[in-house]
């Protein structure tokens, strides 16, 4: 049972924990302004973009969701659609009109999202899916980096071919800017081993910034080199709606993957009373975050694993942790606006190196490698995808090959099996017969989906009755809540084909949802409301009640039989 009543407990502050969500949003705003200004740089704007939305979406979002320990704030998969989407627009102005537009519609597809309470649409992307689109993003992430790291301008037409161009011209790296890179690395990787962790990335930034200025390094290019830098807190700004038709599409992507990547977040972290949080509660605060974030100019924020672990592993004992996080990161940029324009582009690319690095999941992609053919194709190919077509394109042609496979396996799952019961009342299973027997009851159980390609199975599979006299099927439909249109016509021409021999076929186990079907389509007219029996909550007794109401028309029938003749 999930926690509906938790969306908005915690929000009295508990003198007795604060001091613990005081220390713990501390640390989460620690490491989340180096992380938020390399996400925007993922995402080719202005890096302040990358604090703005941590400013006012990761409280705002604290507030509202179901999760009480989400840290909602940015994540490397959201910031690189982000780029597709408007990392071409080279009018700084213009860029930032287009980034409100693109977050606010993100804000409004989550929130829609969970208003209308459709947080079990997660369940629809499949682990194999996200394996290959986490990992191609992770790559990305790495190979996109490799130009800002060098400080050699790469060319392609995809990250893929960028890093061609840049190992084809390794004599243009310049020294100075790839020596800070890898200096700024390796702080970041040796402190990540141990308890500065948190303010690893911190560390990294610094020491690179004062060797940078220390040693008078012009041609390392700085973040002020390339972006202009405010020095005080976001206004809010009014949406341009012509962006709207060009956003839309990126901003479905986008919020579809902080859903996703929220999903997992929930799954892994219970609420302090014990209770799962609710997806589509978490929904509601994301999407109402990121409509705030846009307003204010920031990018769009997603439930992050990494920062929900950072967080509770600091000692977080309610929201006010996060909601810290936010007033945290906003006295630091007020505080040090000035130095953030002298970080070394290298430095954040660094970052985002490691990021990329530590979002290979190599146990996930074995596990994922190991389990079947197909999940090893689906995982493959959106990964190939990922690598080489536009993010929005790539999660939307993986879920749709995944659509594919469940329609595949759902039609190769369906088997029909025939009930037989025993002469000690007891029932078995077994396998269909070919050919429909006459003057007799046959009670059959549909395996599988009946949906799509799964109907057209059931009308192969099941029992030939062309030739059949006075033969009686009753079909259980227990389990079954819907039926597609291709499943109501296979299933009336059995009914006929049956009825033309003085046959006839009974529905049991049939749920409210499908009667209701049966009328809205006039199939009930084919069946007749008296061959279609209600489903019944004892197993057993549905069969029984099923076989004698079989038994009982196998007897009109024959007797209507044998008057004719």
């Amino acid at each position: 049972m999930t926690g509906q009543k938790s969306t908005y407990s915690g929000l009295k502050p508990n003198p007795q924990t604060l001091s613990r969500d005081i220390v713990a949003g501390l640390v989460a705003a620690i490491a989340a302004i180096p992380d938020g200004m390399a996400s925007a740089v993922l995402a080719g704007v202005n890096p302040v973009a990358g604090l703005y939305n941590l400013m006012v979406g990761t409280p705002i979002a604290s507030l509202f969701t179901s999760s009480v320990y989400m840290a909602v704030i940015n994540t490397s998969a959201m910031a690189l659609v982000v780029r597709t989407a408007v990392g071409d627009i080279s009018d700084p102005d213009q860029q930032i009109s287009a980034l409100v537009v693109l977050t606010l519609l993100v804000g409004l597809f989550q929130l829609a999202l969970g208003l209308l309470k459709l947080g079990f649409l997660t369940r629809f992307i499949s682990n194999a899916v996200m394996t290959g689109f986490l990992t191609g993003i992770a790559i990305i992430i790495i190979l996109g980096q490799l130009g800002d790291f060098t400080g050699y301008a790469t060319e392609g037409a995809n990250k893929v071919t960028q890093t061609i161009n840049l190992v084809l011209h390794l004599d243009q790296v310049d020294p100075n800017t790839l020596m800070i890179g890898l200096i700024t690395l390796v702080i970041i990787v040796v402190l990540d081993r141990g308890r500065l962790s948190p303010v690893a990335m911190l560390i990294g930034l610094i020491v690179a910034t004062v060797l940078v200025q220390a040693l008078g390094w012009t041609s390392v290019v700085l973040v002020g080199d390339n972006y202009d830098i405010p020095s005080s807190l976001p206004t809010p700004a009014i949406p341009n709606p012509s962006w709207i038709p060009d956003m839309i599409i990126p901003a479905f992507a986008i919020g579809l993957i902080g859903l996703i990547q929220g999903a997992g977040v929930s799954q892994g972290y219970a609420n302090p009373d014990g209770k799962s949080p609710d997806a589509s509660g978490d929904f509601r605060g994301q999407g109402i975050a990121n409509i705030v974030a846009g307003l204010f100019r920031g990018l769009p924020l997603g439930g992050s694993l990494s920062g929900t672990a950072l967080v509770v592993n600091a000692g977080a004992k309610s929201r006010w942790a996060n909601i810290l996080t936010g007033v945290f990161v906003a006295g630091g940029v007020l505080l040090f606006a000035g130095l953030i324009a002298r970080l070394p582009m290298t430095s954040l690319a660094a970052i985002l190196i490691y990021a990329g690095y530590q979002t290979i999941k190599p146990k996930r992609i074995r596990a994922v490698w190991l389990t079947n053919n197909l999940s090893r194709t689906v995982m493959v190919i959106t990964f190939v995808f990922t690598l080489f077509l536009p993010l929005q394109e790539a999660i939307f042609l993986g879920v749709a090959l995944q659509i594919m496979v469940l329609v595949f396996l759902s039609a190769e799952s369906m088997t029909i099996k025939e009930l037989v019961r025993l002469e000690d009342g007891d029932y078995e299973e077994t396998p269909a017969p070919a050919v429909l027997p006459s003057h007799r009851v046959t009670m059959l159980v549909p395996r599988g989906s009946l949906f799509f390609a799964g109907a057209s199975d059931f009308e192969e599979e099941a029992p030939v009755a062309d030739n059949t006299r006075c033969a009686v099927v009753v079909l259980s439909l227990r389990g079954h809540t819907e039926l597609g249109s291709t499943a109501l016509n296979v299933l009336q021409t059995y009914a006929r084909t049956l009825q033309e021999g003085n046959g006839r076929l009974i529905l049991a186990d049939v749920q409210d949802n499908v009667r209701r079907q049966l009328e809205r389509t006039d199939a009930m007219d084919t069946f007749g409301a008296e061959n279609v029996l209600p489903a019944d909550s004892r197993i057993m007794g549905s069969i029984d009640s099923a076989l004698a109401a079989g038994q009982a028309a196998l007897a009109a029938l024959e007797e209507q039989d044998s008057s004719v003749t």
